[in-house]
């Protein structure tokens, strides 16, 4: 629930949708006006997600009528694991769901709470801090709503002054959306992390060749989405869960074919970067590194043992709580219908190949989402429904094997790499940093000295006396030039302009009648009836030379010329003694 305090895990992100519903109704009337709400919205993103491959878990609502003072809603909670654009896509079918129904509002959080704020942190109100932002933020008609505190005696009657309840911030956001409507500037840039998902999710995925078990060949075949369990269970894999390996119950390698395997790029490359030997018990034997094949070998030999982990899990299996898994004709066809009305099937002609093919896309997704409503707890083995593939499928291997001949090849994996030229690119456009802008200021070039000088300094072998920096002399200069110049950068002083120089009247240089002596000289350039003529940098340098040519400091410095004339302003060339 929205409300309460309990943290979230790291990857996981939950989510509320607020239809219109009179709450003044009875439970099961509520239900099932929330049910025929599921069935809907699911319909309406169908075309997005019903071939996605979500990271770990997916996007999933279940029917609460009533729980702690909340009004009937939609709720779900998704692990997105390491693929963070799982979350964002979540983000997206909200925007896209609000923008489409009317009076529908959504809200969702993760461990950072209200993590689109994140994304516009440059341009929030002063006011709004995480805990001031509790309860306040939702999406409505397709835009993110802050809904502000009450800023006079008439708004307070409208907008809540301390933490609202969610109920009331819900009907605030319906009632006065032009109030709780973010800034122009905060929506775009939230919007901005994910225009283009949609489309982008379904471009990064990677086909790799995989020499795996024929019936694991037709599991991911019939259903390719499944390849995430197999992934996560290897990734996370423990001794214990090896144990399960050793005799390969599920998958025996015997049987390997060679399957173009479908993967998102985040799947790919954990399981790709992996190092893993197979125990010598399980029958798996890999070709040396040498051989082009490797590849195939070793990713289908991993997926083995994923999905064999996966499947030994749920080995003591019950029938999901006596729940049958037969289409509900009555949601089904509510399903379908809203399918149609939203233009999922491509305008193609029913009974044409590419409409049963996504008819069957549709019906598996419908029934995953009926098992994730029905289900009572969290504790649901990701290898059931594997299982239940397994129970179903025949297997002809003879045939596999004719059909590797005909494989496309995989896809080119070099997106694996990445240069550092490309690496800085990421990093500016994550910053939103101007590298053109950066290189003018010489940033980057300070920046590169010090990294040379720190490398240097490392590499410089130090004598008895202690380490000492390359191109160091003996005794110590002094940079006059440089010493002024870096003042004048400091202070802003320029010597040929005297109206840029500091009014040092603040400090009494121009009241106090004490230290006449100890002022600087004014030049004599300065016209009467103009004011006073404000000291240099080289009047304050002159007037520190006199200051210190009685100390003993002063007696230490190597006069230039000799002439006594020259005590007075003394040009100096610090020893080491004096430092």
């Amino acid at each position: 629930m929205a409300e309460k305090k309990d943290r979230l895990p790291d990857d996981a992100s939950e989510y509320w949708l607020f239809p219109l519903v009179d709450t003044s109704l009875c439970q099961e009337t509520k239900r099932k006006i929330l049910l025929e709400y599921i069935d809907t919205y699911l319909a309406f993103v169908s075309s997005t997600i019903v071939d996605h491959i979500w990271q770990k878990e997916q996007f999933n609502l279940t029917a609460v009528t009533e729980k702690d003072n909340l009004p009937p809603h939609l709720y779900g909670k998704t692990c997105y694991g390491d693929n963070v654009e799982d979350e964002w896509l979540i983000v997206y079918l909200l925007f896209t769901l609000t923008k489409q129904f009317d009076g529908l509002v959504a809200k969702i959080k993760d461990s950072d709470e209200e993590f689109m704020l994140i994304e516009a942190a440059d341009n929030l109100p002063k006011w709004l801090e995480p805990d001031t932002a509790e309860n306040r933020v939702y999406i409505f008609q397709g835009n993110l709503h802050i809904i502000p505190f009450p800023q006079s005696p008439a708004q307070i009657t409208t907008l809540p002054s301390g933490v609202p309840e969610i109920q009331y911030a819900v009907k605030c956001v319906r009632n006065y959306n032009t109030a709780t409507l973010a800034s122009t500037e905060i929506n775009n840039a939230v919007k901005q992390r994910f225009d283009g998902l949609s489309d982008r999710v379904k471009k990064e995925v990677h086909y790799a060749h995989c020499y795996i078990p024929a019936n694991l060949a037709v599991v991911l075949d019939t259903k390719p989405s499944s390849i995430a369990a197999g992934v996560n269970a290897f990734y996370y894999r423990d001794p214990i869960d090896l144990k399960a390996c050793r005799t390969m119950r599920y998958f025996r390698p015997g049987t390997r074919v060679v399957s173009r395997v479908k993967f998102t790029r985040c799947l790919y490359a954990q399981l790709v970067q992996q190092e893993f030997q197979p125990d010598k018990r399980s029958g798996f034997q890999m070709p040396s590194t040498s051989n082009p094949k490797y590849l195939s070998h070793d990713l289908g030999m991993k997926l083995a043992h994923g999905f064999e982990i996966s499947c030994s899990k749920c080995s003591e299996r019950q029938d999901h709580n006596g729940h049958n898994s037969s289409v509900d004709d009555v949601r089904w066809e509510r399903y379908l219908k809203s399918l149609i009305k939203h233009g999922y099937f491509k305008n193609e002609l029913e009974g044409s190949i590419l409409y049963k093919q996504l008819l069957e896309k549709a019906r598996q997704f419908f029934l995953e989402q009926i098992e994730l409503t029905n289900r009572s707890d969290d504790t649901s083995c990701q290898g059931e429904e594997v299982l239940d593939i397994l129970d179903r499928i025949t297997v002809d291997i003879e045939q596999l094997r004719d059909a590797e001949t005909d494989l496309k090849p995989p896809d080119d994996d070099n997106w694996l790499q990445i240069s550092p030229e490309e690496l800085d690119k990421l990093m500016f456009k994550s910053s939103g940093l101007d590298p053109t802008n950066m290189a003018k200021t010489g940033d980057i070039s300070d920046l590169n000295k010090m990294g040379d000088g720190m490398k240097s300094f490392v590499n410089k072998v130090s004598g008895v006396d202690g380490a000492e920096f390359p191109g160091e002399d003996d005794d110590i200069q002094f940079d006059g030039t440089g010493f002024i110049t870096q003042m004048q950068k400091m202070f802003e002083f320029n010597d040929n302009d005297d109206a840029s120089s500091s009014d040092m009247s603040e400090y009494g240089w121009e009241e106090s009648d004490e230290d006449v002596d100890d002022r600087p000289p004014v030049s004599k350039s300065g016209k009467k009836g103009k004011g006073p003529v404000q000291p240099t940098v080289k009047d304050y340098m002159n007037m520190m030379d006199r200051e210190l040519a009685t100390t003993d400091v002063g007696k230490s410095f190597e006069r230039v010329g000799g002439d006594e004339t020259t005590a007075s302003k003394p040009k100096v060339k610090y020893c080491r003694e004096c430092i």
